[in-house]
């Protein structure tokens, strides 16, 4: 079969290439991809960034990507919940189930969880091989290229459990990259308010979108964001601050800008220390919450979300391309030119 390849350590060093089809085990299914997202994780492993190295020491040659969705083509040995033909997507983190933090449901932060696309041959190829719990249908009139995005939905569900949001709530969002996008989507579902996203000046075009969904957007190179949020709040300051940007000045901006009492969700995997005065914390009483991938409770929710049109995420993807044209997505990517990219399969 055909499939994106991290041929090599270092930065770059894929290609499209022939690879051989993954095989049919016991408990598993085999999907047969119709799209796949680009995620910043693909960047990174494209890059060869440090932190991303050493969390998950990927081994090329690999089959890279993890946000898919596509069509079971084959059942192994003892599945029952699903058939040749179905429509499905997949978490794409193996989570052991057996250490202290999956016995405590906190399968997140699972202390052995291999994923596919960087330890795991992943779906940026005609075949991925799956195990069955991992597995998850869509609804029958959601387009595949959207249902790729069932991932980054989780992501920003299992947000939502570890920060409250609350109908009339002001948020900010700090950075306009996709989950910055996945956050705003999710926070105005929960009913907040007051929207509010920043984001740089190459973010422009992305920024125009947020504001076509309904958010205030700030370019911070040309209006400083927090005289203009204490006067959508009534001088208080915003509820929620999501953290989306990982760069070093994305929490010192967040913390600026969460109220009294305030949470700030941090989404965001920085490359670089971030420094902020922590007497703020103290004198505020603002909470700051980490926040990783989802859980089961996340998939099991996604499908009535995805059914119901609540979060439009099919409004995120700015271009669609070629799986083969992977290289130039990256670009994309890399160059804030995309938003969300969506890599479209040769076979479909």
């Amino acid at each position: 079969m055909k499939a994106v390849l991290k041929l090599a350590p270092g930065p770059g060093n894929i290609g499209y290439a022939d690879f051989a089809e993954p095989e049919l085990r016991s408990g598993h299914v085999v999907i047969e991809v119709r799209a796949a997202g680009l995620c910043g994780t693909d960047l990174s492993l494209y890059n060869w960034t440090e932190s991303m190295v050493r969390e998950f020491r990927p081994e090329p040659p690999l089959v890279m990507g993890h946000e898919f969705a596509g069509v079971v083509q084959q059942i192994g040995a003892g599945v029952t919940r699903f058939q040749a033909g179905d429509r499905v997507t997949a978490n794409p983190i193996m989570y052991c189930g057996h250490c202290g933090y999956c016995q405590a449901g906190r399968p997140s932060i699972c202390q052995n969880r291999p994923q596919i696309g960087l330890q795991l041959h992943g779906c940026f190829a005609r075949y991925v091989a799956i195990r069955e719990e991992n597995v998850y249908p869509i609804p029958p009139d959601v387009p595949f290229e959207t249902a790729a995005m069932s991932e980054v939905l989780c992501v920003s569900l299992h947000a939502l459990d570890r920060v409250s949001v609350n109908p009339g709530d002001a948020v900010v969002v700090v950075g306009a990259g996709p989950m910055g996008f996945l956050m705003l989507l999710a926070a105005r579902a929960a009913g907040a308010s007051r929207l509010i996203m920043t984001g740089l000046g190459t973010d422009r075009h992305r920024l125009a979108i947020a504001e076509s969904l309904g958010a205030r957007a700030i370019i911070i190179e040309e209006q400083v964001p927090g005289p203009i949020v204490l006067d959508l709040t009534q001088g208080l300051g915003a509820d929620v601050v999501f953290e989306c940007a990982g760069h070093p000045d994305g929490l010192p901006q967040a913390l600026a800008l969460a109220r009294k009492g305030g949470t700030i969700g941090v989404l965001g995997q920085g490359t670089a220390p971030s420094t902020f005065n922590t007497a703020v914390l103290s004198y505020r009483e603002v909470s700051i919450v980490g926040i990783r991938s989802y859980d089961p409770r996340a998939w099991q929710r996604s499908y009535a979300i995805l059914a119901s049109g609540a979060m439009p995420l099919d409004r995120l993807i700015t271009h669609r391309l070629p799986m083969h044209d992977v290289a130039a997505a990256i670009e994309l990517m890399r160059n804030r030119q995309a938003l969300k990219v969506v890599l479209t399969p040769e076979w479909v």
